[in-house]
């Protein structure tokens, strides 16, 4: 008998194993494929890795506009970045498996749940697990399209994509949340000509409204060859059909329309149909010792956010103050980045709140690196910042200071006193906020 089992060792199960080890606690890990999960091995942090191969070539390709000439164009080595990409992977893996089979009992088998006389077991690998709590952190997959099935040849998701042994030509792209649109900047950055659909009005839909119309921009300023309003039709002989009328041959094609949950198998004693977890917004479950963090519960798809979750669980078996929920801020790394946190501009009364921007070209330091295309813009209520919205270099670091605003509540007059050093992009916050 464990005091914990963690099914699953993405962001979310690794967080709740390093609290238990942390607070003494013996624990059991199920993880089936590699450790790290979804984020490590197949999500953010290969593509963060291609994405950094791509900004070079773009930067190359731009030299001439820095005073730098070169004479040949750059070669892209697709299996060198492959290479590359799977060699961080690695490392971060083997560090993961030595540090945790130190510390619990590591299961890298399939885990599922058995529930009979008020107990719950948990089998893998030929073996019986029990444990006093149990945390799902099974992680979520690529939704698979109606009418566009992954093959994993014609048709991707985006696990395949690390799997290409050679760039194609040219690609269509369905769907421009985070993925989609990374993968268009990386792709056309390494010369693959993209087509890039999205069925909604505006290419990234779930961000604020002047933050679409800056990623339009970017995504243009890439070449990527973008459709709104619009979707595929049908597929004859490579060629795609839209329903504009636009049509196009491609080699491939990555379906990137976003990710759904992935449960562990459950099966009830006298029950002929297989069991469905269900979690709900507490993360807690129909069972009182089963808990749910990260993808596997849908709430927020995001790596920080699950490993989050888990510190929220990990306070209720641990019998401590409980800690609420926090505003998640998100990042899609394009160049330059898109940040996000909080309320956007469509979810607000505007009578009732302030909104401030200011363009990153007032800002000396954003000409320097040669990165002045972008803005920052600040919902604000009662003299407490509400929400955050940025394009611009190292977005993803300014987005962390208003995680803290936010978070802590500290009032814009207090912001307004902070010292930000010169020149610096952070800057360009203390004047949004001064601006009348």
């Amino acid at each position: 008998m464990y005091d914990l089992a963690v099914i699953g060792l993405g962001p979310a199960g690794l967080e709740a194993v390093n609290i238990a080890t942390k607070n003494k606690l013996s624990v059991v890990a199920f993880e089936k494929m590699e450790l790290g999960g979804t984020c490590l091995n197949l999500g953010c942090i290969p593509i963060k890795s291609i994405l950094h191969t791509s900004n070079v070539v773009q930067t190359m390709n731009n030299s001439s506009e820095l005073g730098i000439s070169l004479f040949t164009k750059p070669d892209i080595n697709w299996q060198k970045i492959i290479q590359r990409n799977f060699s961080i992977i690695t490392r971060f893996t083997k560090a993961l498996n030595t540090n945790l089979s130190k510390n619990i009992t590591l299961v890298k088998a399939e885990a599922e749940l058995f529930v009979h006389d008020d107990e719950i077991d948990i089998y893998a690998d030929d073996n019986i697990y029990q444990a006093r709590n149990i945390i799902v952190a099974t992680g979520s997959k690529p939704i698979n399209l109606n009418g566009l099935e992954r093959d994993g040849n014609f048709i991707l998701n985006s696990n395949d994509m690390f799997l290409l042994d050679k760039l194609p030509r040219t690609i269509a792209i369905v769907g421009s949340g985070a993925v989609g649109l990374e993968w268009a900047k990386a792709l056309s950055d390494l010369g693959v000509v993209v087509f890039l659909i999205e069925k909604a009005s505006s290419l990234a839909p779930g961000f604020d409204v002047d933050i679409q119309k800056r990623i339009e921009r970017i995504i243009k300023t890439d070449k990527v060859n973008y459709y709104k309003d619009d979707h595929i039709t049908s597929i004859k002989d490579s060629v795609v059909f839209l329903n504009s009328g636009s049509r196009f041959a491609v080699e491939k094609i990555l379906v990137a329309v976003g990710r759904t949950p992935v449960m562990p198998k459950i099966n009830i004693a006298g029950c002929t149909e297989e069991f469905k977890l269900k979690s709900y917004e507490d993360y807690t479950t129909d069972f009182d010792n089963i808990f749910v963090a990260g993808d596997a519960n849908g709430e927020c798809m995001l790596a920080h956010a699950g490993a989050y979750q888990a510190k929220i669980i990990m306070n209720k078996i641990l019998n401590n103050n409980p800690i609420p929920k926090k505003t998640m801020p998100s990042v899609i790394y394009l160049t330059p980045e898109v940040a996000s946190i909080g309320l956007r501009e469509q979810d607000i009364n505007k009578d009732d709140y302030i909104i401030k921007k200011i363009p990153m070209a007032a800002i000396a330091k954003s000409w320097c690196d040669n990165c002045y295309d972008g803005l920052i813009k600040i919902i604000i209520k009662d003299d407490k910042i509400k929400g955050a919205h940025i394009v611009s270099k190292d977005a993803s670091l300014l987005i962390s200071l208003f995680s803290v605003f936010i978070d802590k509540e500290i009032s814009v007059n207090e912001i307004k006193d902070f010292i930000f050093p010169h020149p610096s992009l952070a800057e360009a916050i203390s004047e949004a906020l001064r601006i009348e």
